[in-house]
């Protein structure tokens, strides 16, 4: 007697349906994003290290302190085929990776008023400081001059203004100015000089002090100009990290620069019992760390009150960059505890090589004389 046995076959664990198969242009673009996305982590990495900490103190990030950094953003495309392969990991990576060289590399600003700061002293005026490297007026010099007049400031802090002395005489015929080697100060109210500085580590004027009347009294207005890196950085080239040429000259270039710096704020110190506004061409970012060593105990007005990047220079460059499409943050406006900053703002013409910018302050509590 035979009995029959039955048999069944067990499904396979896991989903129903057939497992899908991926062709082989899928599979190399997954690889392509996997990669993108790796190389985009240390980027971005790299980049807020060597930018935003490493900074100046080394040659190769001094370098890359004064390049563009908007071109570093092409790697933020990796995130659209991570989107349509639905990699959200890499889609995520991708895009947190875009947020930090959109953000802390390129030096954006989004400003969180501090309850600790200066309070603004009731009945006390406001006041517009306008500050602009013109380029000895080389490029548009009346389209600038036209734009400062549209914002009516009440006092103006020009550098490079050795060949448009006479032009600016004319133009501000009816302000109080006072002129000095490349420096020009013009104000509505009475402006005398007091002090000017001449830097012993570059033998060159980097400042001019100059006392201004005001309503609620006599204030100090210092107009910089200091040294830039373009001498020491044009002596690099493609080779340097293997050969070391122009490495020495980039070193020692800095050293002369930080010099200049420190003998530029104790000139400036000197006066700190009195309201004072720094403000000109520092031909160094705000991110720098020679620029934050330096000048740590100064407020920027555009780190305050400002909103975006405040590039300002350069503009007028067209041979690898788009015109009037500045890269660097290089002018600053700089207030002591003495001043309130109500508000903030970059030019938008190609007037010169660098674009103004412009800052309404007023008195803080307790400054009066």
């Amino acid at each position: 007697m035979s009995v029959a046995v039955e048999t069944r076959q067990r499904k396979p664990a896991g989903r129903a349906g057939p497992v899908p198969t991926y062709g082989p242009v899928r599979i190399r673009v997954e690889r392509g994003v996997t990669f993108a996305t790796v190389a985009h982590v240390i980027v971005a990495a790299g980049l807020l290290v060597l930018l935003c900490g490493v900074s100046e103190d080394w040659w190769v990030s001094a370098a890359l302190s004064y390049l563009p950094r908007a071109p570093y953003l092409v790697f933020s495309l990796a995130i659209v085929p991570a989107l349509i392969l639905r990699r959200w990991g890499a889609a995520a990576t991708n895009g947190l990776c875009g947020l930090v060289i959109a953000g802390p590399v390129m030096g954006l600003c989004a400003p969180v008023e501090s309850p600790d700061g200066p309070v603004r002293t009731t009945g006390t005026v406001s006041r517009v400081v306008l500050t602009c490297n013109i380029q000895n007026g080389d490029s548009d010099l009346p389209t600038l001059l036209a734009e400062i007049d549209a914002l009516a400031p009440d006092a103006v802090a020009l550098q490079e203004t050795q060949r448009s002395g006479d032009a600016l005489d004319e133009h501000f015929a009816e302000w109080h100015t006072v002129h000095v080697g490349e420096f020009f100060v013009a104000s509505r109210a009475p402006v005398r000089l007091i002090d000017q500085c001449l830097a012993e580590a570059t033998r060159r004027p980097t400042a001019i002090l100059c006392e201004v009347d005001g309503p609620d009294g006599a204030w100090l207005l210092c107009n910089v100009h200091l040294s830039t890196a373009r001498p020491g950085l044009t002596k690099l080239r493609w080779h340097s990290p293997l050969s070391g040429e122009g490495v020495d000259d980039l070193r020692w270039r800095q050293w002369e620069r930080r010099l200049e710096s420190e003998e530029t704020l104790k000139f400036v110190s000197r006066y700190e019992a009195r309201p004072v506004i720094v403000l000109g061409d520092f031909n160094t970012p705000t991110g720098s760390s020679l620029f934050s060593d330096v000048w740590a105990g100064w407020r920027s007005a555009f780190d305050l009150a400002g909103w975006g990047y405040g590039f300002t220079s350069p503009c007028n460059t067209s041979r690898l960059w788009p015109e009037n499409t500045p890269w660097l943050r290089i002018d600053h406006i700089l207030c002591d505890s003495g001043w309130v900053i109500d508000e903030v703002g970059i030019g938008q013409s190609a007037g010169s090589d660098h674009r103004l910018m412009w800052s309404r302050v007023a008195p803080a509590a307790g400054i009066q004389d």
